[in-house]
């Protein structure tokens, strides 16, 4: 398997883990960083909002490792969602002036060191890939 594609299979399993935490266990992950679902619906909701992204675009990624075609835009997803997130979170932690949870930092360097590996995985398969004759 190359580089790129175990790149693409850490982020997809990455994504399926923390799909899977979020949707059985949505209370314990929501108190990491201190939201609270006091009912029902919240947590359905939290759990399929979180959850369910993360399985989703998770199992996006694992499908393109098993389609070399895929790799580029599995690549490019993995990177821009994780880029996503952490340009957001670190975004929100310039703008407010209370301390925040330490979870917010931990996200914030695995969002950060995501997104870095899979920008170095497409700069990688780009470079070996040749155009069309």
């Amino acid at each position: 398997m190359t580089v790129p594609r175990v790149v693409l299979a850490l982020t997809g399993a990455a994504f399926i883990g923390f799909g899977i935490a979020f949707t059985f266990w949505p209370g314990s992950m929501a108190a990491l960083v201190e939201i609270g679902l006091p009912t029902p619906t919240a947590r359905v909701d939290f759990a399929a909002t979180y959850g369910g992204f993360e399985l989703g675009v998770g199992a996006f990624l694992l499908l393109a490792v098993f389609h070399p075609v895929w790799t580029e835009a599995g690549l490019s997803a993995g990177m821009l969602a994780l880029g996503g997130f952490a340009a957001v979170r670190l975004g929100s932690l310039f703008a407010g002036a209370a301390p925040v949870r330490p979870a917010i930092y931990v996200a914030l360097g695995l969002e950060l060191v995501g997104t870095g590996l899979n920008l170095w995985a497409l700069r990688r398969l780009r470079r070996g890939i040749k155009p069309p004759a």
